[in-house]
């Protein structure tokens, strides 16, 4: 016969749970890396534009090494955290909102990649390896979410920006592939590949754009803590601009291009004013990680401006490129400081209810 403390002892401590920081490591870290990595990119990116690279090409590769440490430290933690508790990780995995955060690995991966490029030590074998084990992953994550969609009942007031992720990853592929084939002339990433990627990117944005766009007018408001997603509006316009410049300039004039990249950031633009329009909402917020949205689409906004500004030297482009350079370095400083405040204070990490 069990005895009251045998009853007692055989619980789980609930409190231990609640403090175990490992079990509740969120998948949104990753986000992270797209922020910190992201700015990394439009830094080397401004140097390159507007020649500055033989005094401040120090700068750009400590934000590239920062970027790759913060990359390693935060998969060593999560493939930790699948080890010791993989229960926690299957309820993520099948979390409406968080599963969409799982193509962030992909996508940091992507983005380590192409700043990897910029470093002459890097052999291209290990590049290509990470460019098809990033694809790979982003694909395997973009069939578990669709098809977690199918399977599913969701309902309108769970789609967020969120699901955006999965998509902006599929257009980042052929970003970085085009990018990794013009460090090789062989081209060991092929045409079909790249366009695949860029189509399904493609079909699904402007498919969840529409939907996003109907469920935020007529449905219920966002819940406060994802109300920085809305971000993430203004970067598949940003992406696909850039992949437009990238993919089709053996197939047409860059005149052409140019012209379509030029209509596609106007449409990040217009978000971009929209998100600055509602700085008082979004100034009332109480931290959260999802903060970390506020970066990574500002720096595609940004490479997408200085980009244009290059090729077509116009000073709005400049103006733009400029503006959204001042505005990511502020955005990643102000939430990676409010990010260490928060674990300092244990603030994250710790079981939502």
């Amino acid at each position: 016969m069990t005895t009251p403390n045998q009853e007692t002892s055989q619980k789980p401590d609930i409190t231990t749970d609640k403090e175990n920081w490992l079990l509740h490591f969120p998948i949104m870290f990753f986000a992270a890396i797209m922020g910190l990595g992201g700015l990394a990119l439009v830094v080397s990116k401004t140097l390159k534009t507007f020649e500055l690279e033989t005094n401040l090409l120090w700068f750009s590769n400590v934000l590239s090494i920062l970027s790759v440490i913060l990359f390693c430290g935060i998969t060593l933690l999560y493939l930790a955290k699948i080890l010791l508790y993989y229960p926690a990780f299957l309820k993520e995995l099948k979390h409406p909102v968080r599963i969409n955060f799982f193509a962030a690995i992909s996508v940091s991966l992507l983005i380590i990649l192409m700043l990897l490029l910029r470093l002459t030590w890097i052999p291209l074998w290990f590049a290509f390896a990470l460019f098809y084990i990033g694809a790979f992953l982003q694909l395997i994550f973009s069939l578990y979410v669709v098809r977690f969609w199918f399977i599913n009942e969701m309902q309108q007031k769970m789609a967020n920006p969120a699901w955006f992720i999965p998509i902006v990853g599929n257009l980042i592929v052929p970003l970085a592939g085009a990018n990794l084939n013009l460090q090789n002339e062989s081209g060991w990433i092929p045409f079909e590949i790249l366009i695949f990627y860029f189509g399904m990117g493609s079909f699904f944005w402007i498919l969840l754009n529409a939907t996003l766009l109907i469920r935020l007018v007529f449905g219920e408001n966002l819940p406060q803590k994802f109300l920085p997603t809305l971000f993430i509006f203004i970067a598949p316009p940003s992406i696909f601009a850039l992949d437009i410049l990238v993919l089709f300039e053996k197939f047409t004039d860059i005149s052409t291009l140019y012209g379509i990249a030029s209509a596609s950031f106007s449409v990040a633009l217009f978000f971009m004013f929209l998100m600055i329009s509602l700085l008082k909402v979004f100034r009332q917020l109480k931290f959260a990680l999802s903060w970390w949205a506020f970066t990574f689409p500002t720096t595609a906004f940004t490479l997408c401006a200085l980009e244009l500004y290059a090729l077509g030297g116009s000073l709005f482009y400049a103006f733009f490129g400029i503006l959204g350079i001042v505005l990511s370095s502020i955005l990643v400083c102000i939430v990676a400081l409010r990010t260490l405040l928060a674990i300092k204070q244990r603030q994250i990490c710790v079981l939502e209810e």
